[in-house]
């Protein structure tokens, strides 16, 4: 499976919100789950689309794969490094179904982790930006991670990204 290669030429501006703005008649909340900020706005509009909802659930009490919505067009993946190879691709497929299922095409993958091969099972438009663990990335690989999500957010206000992070 081929892997889309995007280039970003524009310069670090300050950051666009991509956040859609909540309506007035409902309030914001945000409760912590494990590590993770939730909003609960958003845990019950993903819960209304019945086809995710008991992929959610088995993922939420699984343990074995964190998946949230940071925003509606900013999603964070992660798997632990302890999880066994043959859950960790079972999970991988689920995330990648559930992707698929509500987003299409219109995701693109990027990967903050150390390079894993299979991590293409997700998505074949795979943004490489990994680094060793236990370092800090450097400023310009931030910058360069900023401008590749805002050039893909940018171009279609369908377009999310999914961001596959370390975990210990």
């Amino acid at each position: 499976m081929a892997t889309a290669v995007y280039q970003v030429s524009s310069s670090c501006v300050p950051a666009t919100n991509y956040e859609l703005a909540p309506g007035n008649d409902i309030p914001l909340k945000y409760v912590e789950t494990m590590g993770s900020t939730k909003s609960t706005k958003s845990m019950e509009s993903r819960r209304r689309s019945s086809r995710s909802v008991s992929l959610l659930q088995a993922l939420e009490e699984s343990y074995e794969v964190d998946l949230v919505y940071i925003t509606e067009r900013i999603i964070s993946v992660s798997f632990p490094s302890c999880v066994e190879e043959t859950s960790y691709a079972s999970n991988l497929r689920e995330v990648a179904s559930m992707l698929r299922s509500k987003h299409q095409d219109n995701y693109l993958l990027f990967n903050l982790s150390e390079k894993r091969y299979d991590i293409n099972q997700l998505n074949p438009k795979v943004l490489d930006f990994g680094w060793p663990d236990h370092h800090a990335p450097a400023l310009d690989k931030i910058c360069s991670i900023c401008k590749a999500m805002d050039t893909w957010l940018s171009a279609d206000s369908h377009n999310v990204v999914v961001i596959h992070n370390k975990v210990r």
